[in-house]
């Protein structure tokens, strides 16, 4: 056994210096790389313009019974809505094309729902049956002008499940 001096002291530390700087080296390039990568369970907010490919992303935040959105506004072209249900209960996004305000739609029949059909109302697209704690997403190529996004699930849409969104020109 080799006796405590400084010289085996100093041997000591000096070959486990290139070890050590190695470890150190590897832990920061590993940092490094994983932060830079987005998480896939946050999408972006916006992405490319507003034409052809990509396109840009909204995301909408459901709880009971609102919808939030990362932003209310976009440049015509193609867009992908997504859905993030963080409530609680299952929704839908819906998103329809109207000059009506987002709280007065006409209600369908039931009284518990927004008709989708009525004059002044074009459904362009959504998503449904959106599990808590999951997303969908569906992309649309729109033209410059006022739409609606809601949860039209019974009763949703009249608890105040709807946002407005413009789609401004290109």
């Amino acid at each position: 056994m080799e006796a405590v001096t400084r010289s085996s002291i100093e041997r000591r530390t000096r070959s486990g210096l290139p070890t050590l700087a190695a470890s150190l080296m590897a832990l920061i390039l590993i940092a490094a790389c994983g932060s830079s990568s987005p998480s896939p369970s946050s999408p972006p907010a916006s992405g490319g313009g507003g034409g052809g490919g990509g396109g840009t992303t909204i995301t909408a935040t459901e709880t009971e019974f609102k919808i939030t959105l990362s932003a209310d506004s976009a440049a015509a072209g193609s867009l992908t809505f997504v859905a993030d249900n963080k409530g609680s209960i299952q929704h839908e996004l819906i998103l329809v094309k109207t000059d009506d305000d987002p709280g007065s739609l006409p209600m369908a029949s039931d009284g518990s729902t927004a008709d989708l059909t009525a004059s002044g109302v074009t459904k362009v697209g959504g998503v449904d049956a959106v599990d808590p704690g999951t997303t969908k997403s569906f992309t649309v190529t729109l033209q410059p002008g006022k739409y609606v996004l809601l949860c039209n699930v019974p009763a949703h849409y009249a608890t105040g499940m709807h946002v407005g969104f413009t789609v401004t020109g290109s």
